[in-house]
């Protein structure tokens, strides 16, 4: 199946009538593209993930996915438009009494008709499918717990192993690395842009991650008071552009910038996604 096209121009979002979300955005990203957005907190990346998710209409400037204008479509349409996307937020809104299972199995909703979906509330029918997205996350031991068993880290990956199991042409995810150590960011990482790029799936993921997001993904987008600031492959990406990027909020880098190790490894990815040798 192949990956959602997305082209903005000039998208406007305004929270506060004084200062936009973000302020007159364009850009494009390919089918089956994998990009990553990084900026400090306040940026705009969670409203820019929203705006391509058709989830939120800018105040001004359009959204195409695929082409289409989804603002122009009537209701049933944009339904069937937002089930081909799967958005996965920094915190999942999972029913803590929920079994794990129930939980992951919820990305099938859109492929399933009422009385299936109600009665996998009481007895889950694809526990295989949930337990081998959980085991892409080394959580296949969590299958059956219930939620407000697990940590942080566990419920973001829950919420990444329902993505896996959507089926979606692109996924738009939302800082899933926040609660992660560094050892388990690099894999979960790693394990969703395989997913991706064998299913042929469009990612647009934004991460706090500067080091993560310039070893994994072909393309960086910078984004700094709602503008995007770069837009850039990650060879292209020096020190420079970064601390002016974080200016001001130095704090929010986590780790002491690494650059050249990254862009070893963002060098060695050749198109397509695969990496040489």
């Amino acid at each position: 199946m192949a990956g959602l096209s997305f082209e903005c121009h000039s998208a406007t979002v305004r929270h506060d009538p004084a200062r936009p979300a973000i302020d007159a955005i364009t850009l494009r990203i390919a089918a089956g593209e994998q990009v990553a957005v990084i900026g400090p907190s306040g940026a705009g990346k969670s409203t820019l993930l929203s705006v391509l998710g058709a989830s939120l209409r800018p105040h001004a400037g359009t959204l195409t996915i695929d082409a289409t204008d989804p603002w122009s479509l009537n209701g049933r349409q944009l339904r069937r438009l937002r089930a081909r996307l799967f958005n996965a937020p920094q915190a999942p809104p999972l029913p803590p009494r929920q079994r794990v299972v129930t939980a992951v199995l919820a990305g099938r909703l859109g492929h399933w008709g009422g009385a299936r979906a109600l009665w996998s509330l009481w007895r889950p029918g694809e526990a295989r499918t949930a337990f081998d997205a959980l085991e892409t996350f080394s959580l296949g031991d969590r299958l059956w717990s219930r939620v407000d068993r697990l940590s942080g880290g566990e419920r973001q990956r829950v919420s990444l192993a329902r993505a896996l199991v959507a089926g979606a042409q692109a996924l738009l995810v939302d800082e899933p690395l926040a609660a992660l150590d560094p050892a388990l960011a690099d894999q979960t990482t790693r394990a969703l842009l395989d997913h991706c790029r064998q299913g042929g799936a469009t990612l647009v993921c934004s991460l706090h991650q500067v080091d993560t997001a310039l070893a994994h993904f072909p393309r960086v987008i910078g984004l700094r008071d709602g503008t995007v600031v770069f837009d850039d492959a990650p060879r292209r990406i020096d020190d420079a552009l970064i601390r002016d990027l974080y200016f001001g909020a130095e704090t929010e880098l986590r780790e002491p910038l690494t650059i050249e190790p990254a862009l070893t490894a963002a060098v060695a990815v050749m198109p397509g996604g695969r990496c040489a040798g």
